[in-house]
């Protein structure tokens, strides 16, 4: 997977499930809603994908005598590469697709409760969206 990719796809979905939550309160449809919130476990599904295949892993970055002597001083931390400054991002689009996966059953069920949990689960998946724009200007 290209390092492209890592960082281009999930801000793409944030903005596509923002615009179908959006839509979907705006005109009243809720099935633009359901949408939005299928993308954001879509995301987390895809973020759990990218950690568990081992396209964050730090080991790929630094030598295991490093990490066994734990020379991760300011010099290596701030040269960590784009996929390394990318998992807090993957963390929490993770986080955001378990609110969404809440939010979606409750907006289902037709519950008053979706609404606060598909608004913390836009504001969680925006603050991965800037984890990663952040990383990207690092670079």
């Amino acid at each position: 997977m290209t390092d492209v990719f890592l960082y281009t796809f999930p801000q793409w979905i944030v903005f596509a499930a923002l615009f179908g939550i959006v839509y979907g309160w705006v005109e009243n449809k809720k099935s633009f809603r359901l949408i939005g919130l299928a993308a954001f476990i879509v995301l987390g599904l895809f973020s759990l994908y990218v950690i568990l295949g081992d396209f964050l892993a730090p080991g790929q970055f630094l030598t295991p005598e490093e990490i066994m002597h734990e020379e991760l001083n300011d010099e290596i931390i701030n040269e960590a590469p784009i996929e390394a400054q990318l998992l807090p991002a993957y963390l929490s689009f993770i986080g955001a697709s378990v609110l969404a996966l809440t939010a979606f059953v409750l907006d289902w069920l037709d519950k008053k409760q979706y609404k606060l949990l598909t608004v913390i689960a836009g504001l969680v998946a925006l603050l991965g969206f800037f984890i990663v724009v952040g990383a990207v200007r690092s670079v």
